[in-house]
């Protein structure tokens, strides 16, 4: 199994979940700008797409977009429910991370016009605040158990505080105890962010 990422990219939430699974996989880097692979190959070669993640795998192919390669690994590494009304609710959180979350940081990484950087500011607040209130005092996202929705959320708010962006008390909380994890450190370490 190949994960194609980029340091600190929403690639990072599975690749804490491979750390996390044991499972034995080869990263490759991904120059996401220039969109180039580390022998100077174009990466569009691996996925027209451009971007990453992508996982490459033996049962199922190419597997693109975060939530797809973080259900594949719920699935089939014990790293997130695979069945039952848990694995929908997983599956719920992948959808609200990448819409309601993700999504919003693209003026403020992609140069975005000082309005709209605002603006991405403005709502991130409101879904960070509802974040909390979804969770409902709980550790973890799903079941009380750590899944791969915790994987992405985590790279998400590394992203908010990386810039600089007022999170909630309880997500502040929720940063640390993902900090403590062996998983998350040792992906971090792999991608030189640690």
């Amino acid at each position: 199994m190949k994960l194609y990422y980029s340091p600190g990219a929403c690639s990072l939430a599975a690749h804490i979940a491979l750390a996390e699974s044991g499972a034995d996989y080869e990263a490759i880097k991904v120059d996401i700008r220039k969109k180039l692979l580390p022998d100077g190959s174009d990466y569009r070669s691996v996925t027209p797409k451009g971007y990453v993640p992508a996982l490459a795998t033996d049962d199922a192919g190419l597997i693109t977009e975060a939530p797809a390669v973080l259900s594949y690994l719920a699935d089939h590494y014990d790293v997130g429910p695979s069945e039952g009304a848990d694995k929908y609710a997983m599956i719920g959180w992948l959808g609200f991370i990448g819409t309601e979350l993700h999504k919003q940081f693209v003026p403020l990484f992609w140069n975005g016009s000082e309005e709209a950087k605002q603006a991405a500011r403005e709502k991130l607040a409101g879904q960070f605040a509802l974040t909390v209130e979804l969770m409902e005092g709980a550790d973890w996202l799903v079941g009380g158990k750590l899944s791969v929705a915790d994987n992405y959320l985590f790279v998400v708010l590394r992203w908010a505080q990386g810039l600089k962006i007022d999170l909630p008390a309880e997500l502040d909380a929720y940063q640390a105890r993902n900090l403590e994890r062996a998983s998350v450190q040792q992906a971090l370490a792999d991608e030189g962010l640690g």
